[in-house]
Formats: structure tokens, C-alpha cells, sequence
């Protein structure tokens, strides 16, 4: 889906797509590799959502830029309607962690704990930065207070948890 958006949106060879989700710093909040786009390219043209064309270049090969094609968009439409509509549940290591980690005694689960929480207080820390940086970028903003609103529940649940077993 993410490759196919990105055509539509405009970035029509790799490198504009990489440079784009670096900088919109997608990563952290989309499962994407540095080969993914490549792959992606190579894989929806070879089944028809995408064509391609190589531009001339001054040295070496030119650029390989795509479109979308009419079944690329259909493809699109189909992608971003299914994730919409997703019953996948949030999952969380994180949280998976929390709910066992008395099993390895109240003492190295609250050491355990304290440290988690300590590493969420720097992902906030850094969150905040970032909604600086992209202050004005709106879509940048609803995703960064997404994850803000992650990281503030799963530190609140490792309190909970401190609290709850007040030996630990």
C-alpha cells in the first residue's frame, strides 16, 4: 500500500520515496526497509499496478520513474479500504513483557520495569522533539500524538503494574 501511495502522491522513482520517508521519518510508524520500495516497485509492475520509464541522464542509466496504472489504483483503493477497516489488534512487546515479567520475581520485574519506563520517558522525549521539527505538517502531527498517546498508555501500565505489586 505504501509504495503504491507514494506514486500516487507524486514521488515516482525510489530514491524520491526513500528520501521522503526519511525525512517524514515514516519508520516509526510503518513497517519499511531500505530494499522494501525497491522490491515493491520490481514486484507491482511486474503485476501490472505500476509502468515504468527510464529518463535520460547526463552519466549512467537514468532513472527508472513509475505510474500508476488503472489497476494500481484499484489495487490502492482496495489496500488503503482493507487497512481502514482492519480488526488487527494493536500488539505490543512491550506489553506482552509487562504481563509476564513477575514471572521472573518481584525484584528483576521491577528493575526490569523501572528501566522500560525510563526508555519510554526518551522515546517521549524524543516524540516531543519531532512535533517540533514537523510543527505545521499536519499529518505528521496526528501521527506523532498517536504515538505519544502509545508510549503515555504503556508507561502508565508499567506504573500500574509497580504499584499493584509494591514489592516489586
Amino acid at each position: 500500500m505504501i509504495v503504491l501511495a507514494l506514486v500516487a502522491q507524486g514521488r515516482d522513482y525510489g530514491l524520491a520515496m526513500e528520501e521522503f520517508v526519511e525525512r517524514a521519518r515514516m519508520r516509526l510508524w510503518a513497517k519499511i526497509g531500505t530494499s522494501t520500495i525497491y522490491k515493491a516497485l520490481k514486484d507491482l509492475e511486474a503485476d501490472g499496478c505500476l509502468t515504468s520509464q527510464r529518463e535520460d541522464a547526463k552519466r549512467g542509466p537514468g532513472k527508472k520513474v513509475f505510474a500508476l496504472t488503472a489497476k494500481g489504483r484499484e489495487e490502492l483503493a482496495s489496500r488503503i479500504a482493507d487497512a481502514l477497516s482492519s480488526e488487527e489488534s494493536v500488539y505490543s512487546d512491550r506489553i506482552a513483557g509487562l504481563v509476564f515479567s513477575l514471572s521472573l520475581g518481584r525484584a528483576e520485574a521491577s528493575t526490569l520495569i523501572r528501566r522500560a519506563i525510563d526508555g519510554m520517558e526518551l522515546a517521549l522525549d524524543g516524540v516531543r522533539q519531532e512535533q517540533v521539527k514537523q510543527a505545521g505538517n499536519p499529518m505528521a502531527s496526528i501521527i506523532l500524538d498517536f504515538y505519544t498517546a502509545v508510549y503515555e498508555a504503556e508507561r502508565k501500565a508499567m506504573r500500574a503494574v509497580l504499584q499493584a505489586n509494591p514489592e516489586a
